[in-house]
């Protein structure tokens, strides 16, 4: 644990992936990078979102607006 106190950021973003971080050789928690997505992902991402907004039901709408606002 002590060891993360010395990672930098930029050592972080260069990790390959999700690292455990162990606590007397029990892991206690992941370390992930954290990477902004592709112009692809993100518009994959946006064309689920518009197929499954064109399939939601009036009440199942209401209901989302009255927990997160129109």
């Amino acid at each position: 644990m002590r060891e993360l106190q010395k990672l930098s950021a930029a050592s972080i973003e260069q990790l390959p992936g999700a690292v455990p971080v162990q606590s007397d050789g029990r892991t206690v928690a992941l370390l992930v990078p954290l990477r902004p997505a592709s112009e692809a992902a993100r518009a994959r991402f946006r064309q689920a979102l518009t197929q499954a907004q064109s399939q939601r039901s009036p009440e199942e709408q209401a209901a989302l607006d009255r927990e997160f606002g129109p």
